[in-house]
This record gives C-alpha cells, sequence and structure tokens, in this order.
C-alpha cells in the first residue's frame, strides 16, 4: 500500500510525525513516497489541530538515504526530467511550509535527506548521524539556497564543493544541528521539542517563521520595519489586552519559558 511508505502519526498534542518508512531501503524516497510526502505537507498546511511538524525516518540506520536510485535506473531521459521537475519542489514545500517543521536525523542523512533536512525549520541529530550533498558528485548542484544560511556561505560552500560526509559532531559544532541526542532516540527529543512549540499561539509561531526566512538579504532596518508591519497587523487584529499578555507571560515562567 503506498501509504504504508509514510506514517502519519500524531505522537502528542499539536503534533504532526511523518515517518519514511522504508528501513531496508533506508528511507530512500521513490516516486509514491515523495506524492505521500507532499500530500501529507498540503493536509497538515489545513490542520487546525496540528501546530509543529517532525519528519523523522524508520530504523537506527537512517533518515533518507536519498532518493530511489534503483526506481531511478528504469527512468530514460524524459521519465528523468520530470521526476526532478515534481520531487524538487518538495524542499521549497519545507522551507515554505507555514509551521515550524523539526528533522530528527536517525541515521543517515543524504541526497534528497539532506535537502529536506536544510529545508527544515530545527535539526536533530544522534550519533549515527551523517550528512551529505551528493550533488556534486554527478555534476549538480542543490542546498545553495538552505545550507548557508543554516551554516553560513564559507562552510557551506565547503560541504557542497567537496562533497564530503559531515559526521554528527561536527554538524553539531557548525550549527548545521540543533541538538545531538545521545542519551535517547532522536525523535524523541524531536517530538519534546515540537510541543514546546506547539504549546505556544501558532500564529506566533508561524509569524516568527515567515519573518526570519524573509529577513534574508533584507537591511537590518527592513527587517525590523517588516516584523513591525506584522506587529501592528496581526496583534492589533487580535486585540490582546495588557492583562490578557501578563497572563500569558507568567504562564510562560510557569513552565520554564519567558
Amino acid at each position: 500500500m503506498p501509504g504504508d511508505k509514510l506514517l502519519n502519526t500524531r505522537p502528542a498534542d499539536g503534533v504532526a510525525l511523518l515517518t519514511l518508512n522504508r528501513p531496508r531501503l533506508m528511507n530512500a524516497i521513490d516516486m509514491e513516497l515523495y506524492a505521500a510526502l507532499a500530500a501529507a505537507f498540503d493536509d497538515l498546511e489545513n490542520a487546525d489541530d496540528v501546530r509543529a511538524i517532525v519528519i523523522t525516518g524508520t530504523g537506527d540506520r537512517a533518515f533518507s538515504a536519498g532518493f530511489d536510485i534503483e526506481e531511478m535506473a528504469g527512468f530514460d531521459a524524459e521519465a528523468m526530467a520530470q521526476a526532478f521537475q515534481k520531487r524538487d519542489r518538495l524542499f521549497w514545500r519545507v522551507a515554505g511550509h507555514p509551521k515550524p517543521i523539526v528533522a530528527a536525523l536517525n541515521g543517515v542523512t543524504y541526497g534528497a535527506g539532506a535537502l529536506i533536512a536544510a529545508a527544515a525549520d530545527l535539526r536533530l541529530g544522534c550519533p549515527a548521524t551523517k550528512f551529505k550533498v551528493t550533488a556534486s558528485s554527478y555534476g549538480a548542484a542543490n542546498a545553495t539556497w538552505s545550507l548557508p544560511r543554516v551554516v553560513g556561505f564559507p562552510k557551506a560552500k565547503e560541504i557542497l564543493l567537496t562533497g564530503r560526509a559531515l559526521e554528527a559532531d561536527e554538524a553539531l559544532e557548525i550549527g548545521l544541528l540543533n541538538q545531538l541526542v545521545r542519551d535517547r532516540p532522536a525523535v524523541d527529543a524531536a517530538v519534546e521539542m515540537a510541543v514546546m512549540i506547539a504549546a505556544n499561539p501558532p500564529q506566533g509561531t508561524q509569524g516568527v517563521k515567515a519573518l526570519i526566512n524573509q529577513a534574508i538579504g533584507r537591511s537590518l532596518q527592513a527587517g525590523y520595519e517588516a516584523e513591525y508591519a506584522w506587529m501592528i497587523e496581526n496583534m492589533g487584529a487580535q486585540a490582546i489586552s495588557g492583562a490578557e499578555m501578563f497572563s500569558g507571560f507568567l504562564a510562560g515562567r510557569g513552565t520554564g519559558r519567558g
């Protein structure tokens, strides 16, 4: 069944967990799994009960080894071109999704897996995490728009030009990983982080994601003006009273936030 390749569960209130489920093939993404992922992201955009998304892979070997090379071996030139035109939009779907996305990198994160991870908002890894953008090895260019915004331009150039694999400790050191989880499955820590995100009003978390993404390339003042305009439009429309804001602040303190 096509749906078996992608597990879509709700591990906690407000959190959706998407699990790439092809462990025998290191969670390689074929056209069927791509279509299931694209549909899931579309559905979750309109799911009012979901305020944060976690994506991971089944097993302890791989998040995803990339697109399914066995499937692609049967593609002629036209089929390859069509596959690229469809599948490549997936990475922008992750980056441009209105809801925060946390990637739990539970092992090998190569090719398309690395591109999904780079496009996510947050990345948690484990000692088995290995990250590699494979495009340079076959004359292509990937993650040029996403990876520099995560690790900086000089380090991104090094990773993309050499095509080398990064071990977990280096990925943490350069900021590719937000956390390196050593004492439990990375997905558990990712769900825990998603729960913290989902506990906040979605208007704010989605506003943070959009404003940060849009601020890149703007001047400092333009970024401030965009945030100011967002606050006027959204907070004014919501009409939060001082008492309500103070109540929210106290609630945050009570949970260790704020």
